[in-house]
């Protein structure tokens, strides 16, 4: 599928204010002004990122009466457990909450989170039943999870427990009867960003019950010390449940990769060990979505998150290094898994035509791992450009995992086809679902007809979004090294993509990688030659030859090798300037 190349305007008289006015080199003023960053105010503000900046947890809808029913538990010693997800986020913020509990003298505590295969996603009520009987259960506290248990939150209320939940997932139509409810975006709220993940929330009610225990207004200092480091938890949460890394959520991830480098925990830094994060010279989102979040994922996927809660809350650092070496060893094998369900989705796909005129793709085959289906769905997401549903089938229910594309809110999409589904939850971007498998091909034909009703034709096309175009002689290590202040990356704030034409291949591009699904390769503009790396283009390298005349599209990097630190463009697509046609302006 080829690509549309969208270059942004650019604004030479804009560009050269803001630059003035605050600063910093005219392309990093750029790229703000692309983020719709125009005051030279907003601009340092955003680039300095201050912890002052955070807001009041108490403008949080239900975090007061949360905290104080929480602190009463604590002083009454009631047996206090908290209901987190499987996934980075909700073993992250069932950390963070578990922790600030223990540090606030809580003297009976516990945490439990379902087995992903066996109990599935949220608030199950068989578990809801063990922790009241068995684990003797007075309070239970949700985390990253809740805000569709309204089933669960009215046996709650029967078995006599107090119930609160703390989620930022899609608000439904019906909210649960808990005794309360945490959530950035329920009806009335004065939440000024709406876009927290769930182990965020829980770190803003960790913060108002930490107040609690101090003057009301202050945490004491070991509980302010504790906040402050479990930062690092929030920033792994918030990249790897992919929200928007703007506002609050910008704040939160660079302050926390800061103290994950400076400071991190017994922990995370075996974690940061087994992921090879150790050493570098700096931590970027890019490290938490690719390296470390994996393996706390992995967990959750392929044996029970509760080992990674025990990695993130132990302070013993032979216990952290056997747990974190557990994980790394089922991320390995995650990652097996991934790669024959993907193979397998891709020929599916095949023996149904190919892409076609499909808005959507929906696949399910008996013995596809529940676990592995979420990672599978993105990445056919990403290759297809479509949105993707993959659903793991069993006897008599398929558990299912979708992830969507630009355009498309997936949660609505869902809920405009949820006929004959048992449950469904999530957000715009990302969405989880359970049906009969009977039930498979109809929701597949109404989930796709809606998808192509919904998405335009441009919307289904793959794009590009350029951000400026330069000669690659601009890029110097100091450059390179100031638009590293733009960092941290992800979902609103993408990293730089920048384009440079007339750019010749030096020599045959060489196949990398354990795989071999990488290019590498040489690159010549005018007198100066720079190193290229084009990840998983291993098939396009036939259309490469040397002396071949090119135009890139490149994210900018520092490659650092024995000590060297030299530029690198990580390749996102090219086009043959002989064949291509140029980027066409941005105009929308």
């Amino acid at each position: 599928m080829s690509t549309r190349w969208r270059l942004r305007p650019h604004d030479p008289d804009r560009t050269a204010a803001l630059g003035r006015d605050a600063g910093i080199p005219p392309l990093v003023a750029q790229i703000l002004l692309n983020r719709g960053i125009e005051e030279p105010t907003l601009a340092l503000a955003f680039l300095e990122s201050r912890l002052s900046s955070l807001h009041d947890p108490e403008l949080l809808p239900g975090v007061v009466e949360a905290a104080d029913r929480i602190i009463r538990a604590v002083r009454a010693q009631k047996k206090i457990v908290i209901y987190g997800d499987y996934d980075v986020d909700g073993v992250c913020g069932t950390s963070i909450l578990w922790d600030c509990l223990r540090l606030a003298g809580a003297k009976q505590l516990d945490y439990y989170i379902p087995h992903r295969v066996e109990e599935g996603y949220g608030v199950n009520a068989d578990a809801l039943r063990r922790l009241v009987t068995e684990s003797r259960a007075e309070l239970i506290v949700t985390v990253d999870c809740g805000i569709s248990a309204v089933n669960e939150a009215r046996l709650a209320r029967e078995l006599g427990v107090e119930f609160i939940v703390t989620d930022h997932h899609t608000v439904g139509s019906e909210l649960p009867e808990a005794d309360v409810i945490v959530h950035p975006r329920l009806e009335g709220s004065r939440y000024p960003f709406g876009d927290l993940c769930g182990a965020a929330v829980a770190f803003k009610l960790a913060w108002q019950i930490a107040k609690g225990f101090g003057d009301g207004k202050k945490a004491s200092p070991h509980l302010r010390d504790f906040l402050v480091c479990s930062l690092s938890l929030v920033a792994m949460a918030t990249v790897a449940d992919v929200v928007p890394l703007k506002g609050e959520n910008r704040i939160l991830v660079r302050r926390g990769l800061i103290g994950m480098y400076a400071e991190p925990t017994e922990g995370i830094r075996a974690l940061m060990e087994v992921s090879g994060c150790l050493g570098k010279r700096k931590l970027t989102a890019g490290n938490i979505g690719f390296n470390m979040g994996p393996r706390i994922n992995a967990a959750g996927r392929l044996e029970r998150a509760m080992k990674a809660v025990e990695l993130l809350t132990t302070h013993d650092v032979e216990l952290a290094g056997k747990i974190a070496g557990e994980l790394d060893q089922c991320n390995k094998e995650r990652q097996d898994l991934e790669h024959k369900i993907v193979s397998e989705a891709h020929q599916m796909i095949t023996e149904q035509g190919g892409l076609g005129s499909r808005g959507a793709i929906v696949l399910g085959r008996v013995g596809w791992h529940p676990g592995v289906i979420g990672i599978v769905a993105s990445r056919l997401a990403e290759v297809y450009h479509r949105p993707a549903v993959v659903v793991a089938l069993g006897d008599e229910v398929g558990q299912g995992s979708a992830r969507s594309i630009p355009g498309l809110d997936l949660y609505e999409a869902i809920h405009q086809c949820a006929e004959g589904l048992i449950s469904f939850g999530g957000h715009a971007a990302a969405a989880g679902l359970r049906l009969p498998v009977g039930q498979l091909a109809a929701f597949a034909e109404r989930f796709e007809l809606h998808c192509r009703e919904t998405l335009t034709t441009e919307q289904l096309r793959k794009s590009l979004t350029i951000d400026a175009e330069v000669p690659l002689a601009m890029l110097s290590t100091k450059l390179v090294e100031t638009l590293e202040m733009l960092e941290p990356h992800g979902m609103g704030n993408p990293r730089p993509l920048l384009l440079a034409s007339g750019v010749r291949l030096l020599g045959e591009p060489r196949i990398v990688g354990e795989r071999k699904n990488h290019l590498q390769l040489r690159l010549m503009q005018g007198s100066l030659v720079v190193k290229a790396i084009a990840w998983n283009m291993a098939d396009r390298a036939k259309s490469l030859t040397a002396n071949t005349l090119c135009s890139f599209v490149f994210h900018p990097s520092i490659n650092e090798w024995n000590g060297r630190r030299e530029v690198q463009l990580e390749v996102k697509d090219f086009q043959l300037d002989e064949a291509s046609e140029h980027a066409q302006p941005q105009t929308a």
